[in-house]
């Protein structure tokens, strides 16, 4: 039987284009395949560093929760922590949690899902009983992630540690999570003796000095009965010249006038600092003089520098919901035993020389307000006193004049400038002492200038707008070191971080 050749030719034809058609397609197939699983691996892995961000944006918002904390010049133990649940079983160092998920930058495919605060190691060199907190953050963030999908290649998936298997119930809910924990630590607000914003005169004197001594040390500090009453801890050591210290920084953010590159931001009268003496620029790199300080015969000169820069954020006036009302001649106030739950006083008007009562035992805590002038006064009956075993804070708002009296520094006082630490909270004001008068406490006001008369002694730390000395004779400056590490909190820094690989994913 006679086959014709043109039907043989026409059916391998077909064969043939149906080959190539199979051919493509499973090409094709192949291609797709590896350019979804690509893709997928692609936003798998985008997601993966989305993670990280989102878990890192976690410890910032917790940073910035507790500095907004921190600029009311509250103690930390007396924070405010709203929207967090609080593990009652540890009431002062539990575990805190943010009670809601933190959505970031409105992407609500990225979500910091668990947010934990507790309290990693107290700072036992602070001078209060209680010691500050350094806190542990544990940030978890996830983020969904576009289907079950695997990515191109498991050993990515595998590393990246992927739920593409999740449920939520009968929902498939792929995702990634990533954990950072981060260990957060107090920077205080007093690390310098004298601190301005703008102008720094010191005495015209050699005998006017600035040094430093530590309050928290027995080796860097006196103890003991000291005329007649029984000092909170150490008291500057001026009778045992070998425990005073040359940590007596001062420093000042004052620039130089518009067209002028170099000159003189301090004016160091001659006066001895015995410590570094900074400012923000004004010292010609080129010389060996420093411009920048004029009349600097009795400083380090290698201890001069033009380099510092650092904020000074004035601190606003409390609003409590709960206080007391003022004592009877705005006097006598009394203390609370609880460091987060202090005794709180609003004054309004103006307050002279106040006494604050000691407690029966152990330590007590006030914290008050004075919306208006704070002014002692000269004389005998010009005094604030503070008990060894009180701790205050007081907020003015208003000017200060302590006069020549003695400020926390009579017998019947602490004698050491931690435990009084006062903050003036005026747009704008002026903090006054002259004569004799010794002035033992912390003073923190970005706002107000001061003066500072004759020959007064300051013992411990200030911060202003501008500080000025009219005169010179024996007074000067004796910066407590205790307040540089322990004390007022301007504000927390993550002193360490890194991401738990061990979490699982959420």
């Amino acid at each position: 039987m006679f086959i014709s050749s043109r039907h043989y030719v026409k059916g391998s034809a077909i064969l043939v284009a149906m080959l190539a058609v199979a051919i493509c397609a499973a090409v094709l197939a192949a291609y797709y395949e590896a350019v979804v699983s690509r893709s997928r691996s692609v936003y798998h892995g985008a997601d993966w560093h989305e993670a990280l961000h989102a878990a890192e944006g976690g410890i910032d918002y917790v940073v910035q929760q507790l500095n907004k904390s921190a600029a009311t010049g509250a103690a930390p133990d007396s924070y405010t922590w709203t929207g967090w649940t609080l593990d009652s079983t540890y009431p002062l160092n539990g575990v805190r949690a943010l009670s809601s998920p933190l959505p970031l930058g409105g992407n609500e495919n990225v979500t910091v899902s668990s947010l934990t605060v507790d309290v990693y190691t107290r700072d036992t060199s602070a001078s209060t009983p209680s010691y500050d907190p350094w806190f542990r953050v544990r940030s978890t963030a996830r983020a969904n992630l576009p289907g079950r999908v695997a990515a191109f290649d498991k050993r990515d998936e595998e590393l990246r540690r992927m739920a593409l298997g999740a449920m939520k119930g009968s929902i498939p809910d792929p995702h990634v999570s990533r954990t950072v924990e981060a260990i957060i630590k107090p920077q205080y607000r007093f690390p310098f003796a004298i601190e301005t914003a703008k102008g720094l005169t010191l005495g015209n004197s050699a005998n006017w000095l600035v040094d430093s001594f530590d309050s928290s040390s027995t080796s860097k500090s006196d103890t003991g009965v000291t005329g007649g009453g029984v000092s909170a801890g150490g008291i500057y050591p001026s009778a045992h010249p070998a425990k005073i210290q040359s940590n007596g920084n001062i420093a000042t953010m004052n620039t130089e006038p518009d067209g002028v590159a170099y000159g003189p931001l301090i004016s160091g009268n001659g006066a001895v600092v015995k410590g570094s003496v900074g400012t923000n620029g004004g010292d010609d790199p080129s010389t060996t003089t420093h411009e920048n300080v004029s009349g600097s015969t009795g400083m380090d000169q290698s201890r001069i520098y033009s380099n510092f820069n650092q904020t000074m954020t004035p601190v606003s006036a409390p609003t409590w919901t709960s206080f007391l009302p003022a004592p009877s001649g705005n006097t006598n106030f009394v203390t609370s035993s609880s460091a987060s739950s202090p005794s709180r006083y609003v004054v309004n008007g103006n307050v002279g020389a106040f006494v604050v009562t000691a407690p029966a035992s152990g330590a007590g805590y006030v914290q008050i307000l004075i919306n208006g002038d704070l002014s002692i006064g000269n004389g005998n009956k010009a005094q604030i006193v503070i008990p060894p075993n009180v701790y205050a804070t007081i907020y003015v708002n208003g000017n200060i004049d302590f006069g020549n009296g003695t400020v926390n520094s009579d017998s019947s006082s602490s004698q050491v400038a931690t435990h009084l630490v006062v903050y003036g909270v005026a747009s704008s004001g002026t903090y006054n002492a002259s004569g004799n008068g010794t002035d033992v406490l912390a003073f923190y006001g970005p706002n107000y200038d001061m003066t500072v008369k004759g020959t007064v002694t300051t013992i411990g730390s200030m911060v202003g707008k501008s500080f000025t000395v009219s005169g010179g004779g024996n007074g000067g400056f004796h910066y407590d070191e205790a307040l540089g590490h322990g004390g007022s909190i301007s504000g927390w820094a993550v002193a360490s971080y890194f991401e738990d690989s061990r979490q699982d994913p959420q």
